[in-house]
């Protein structure tokens, strides 16, 4: 399949690109890591594609690997070093939803807590790209790492590969993988998501969605008065909030692919062009293009 404009333009967060380059060590999959070094000393993005040959070859050593490269990110990027500090798994979740596409514009991933304490991740493509396999176990390697961190405790990982369910180390060779689940051993059953954060995760999945108060309180199985308060408690509203994550992922779009800036504002949520720019130009200092333009140099 050629590959689009958008295609060639998307990237991934140099740190991400540097902790797998870094824990694949001296001389790892010759040109491509070559390239990668060169790029990442010139102050410039990494393609997705040839990110993802790197990761390849770290998925072909095994999931320790992939746990190494999750935890030097995870050390080392100033967002994920916040998301650290995140009060507990129901608002690192909330959180997560708006850092994600920094790292990785061609993926997304649905987080879902479970009665039984244990969280599911399925993972998702994102502006028509599907996750290769080496991608996806990345992922879950950060999501394991990540949540050990906020959470206190390590969880036990269950990949699904192929319709199947096994352990990370279990499938190598998998021509899919579509998610995980994390179970904590101590059984406690995990604290339902506070309203803004579940709110704010609604918001981050669907940004174009013409989401209205009545409509997404129902959807939480709350009174939208209730909703309102728990927004007014935590010092915000519903429409501050819808603003705010149409805001990052309009930022995301622009800095991270090609897409024309109609698009990017009909797929943020905002109504077209003109009100994609006045927006962005309040929140950002800039207008769209010059916020493009700088992303790139």
């Amino acid at each position: 399949m050629p590959r689009t404009g958008v295609d060639m333009a998307r990237s991934v967060r140099p740190t991400m690109a540097r902790a797998v380059l870094h824990t694949l060590g001296p001389s790892p999959a010759g040109e491509s890591a070559r390239r990668v070094e060169r790029l990442l000393g010139d102050g410039l993005s990494v393609p997705e594609q040839l990110h993802g040959r790197l990761v390849a070859a770290l998925a072909a050593r095994g999931w320790p690997a992939l746990r190494t490269a999750a935890e030097r990110l995870l050390a080392e990027d100033p967002l994920l070093a916040e998301l650290a500090h995140c009060g507990g798994l129901p608002q690192l979740l909330g959180r997560v939803g708006l850092v994600e596409p920094w790292f990785h514009a061609g993926h997304r991933t649905r987080r879902t807590l479970l009665p039984d304490g244990s969280l599911a991740v399925r993972h998702l493509p994102s502006l028509a790209r599907t996750p290769s396999p080496a991608e996806s176990l990345l992922v879950c390697a950060l999501y394991a790492v990540g949540t050990a961190a906020v959470v206190g405790r390590t969880a036990r990982v269950e990949v699904v590969a192929d319709g199947a369910t096994g352990r990370p180390g279990e499938v190598r060779g998998a021509t899919r993988v579509t998610g995980w689940r994390l179970h904590w051993s101590d059984g406690r059953r995990a604290v339902e998501p506070r309203p803004l954060d579940a709110v704010r995760a609604g918001f981050a999945r669907h940004p174009a969605r013409p989401w209205r108060l009545p409509e997404t309180a129902a959807l939480l199985g709350l009174a939208p008065r209730t909703l309102q308060r728990a927004l007014a408690a935590a010092g915000t509203s519903f429409q501050a909030e819808l603003l705010a994550v149409r805001l990052e992922v309009a930022g995301q779009l622009t800095a991270r692919t090609a897409l024309p800036l109609a698009d990017v504002a009909a797929t943020a949520g905002f109504t077209d062009h003109a009100h994609l720019t006045r927006r962005f130009h309040a929140h950002y200092g800039c207008p769209p293009s010059e916020f493009r333009r700088r992303a790139h140099h």
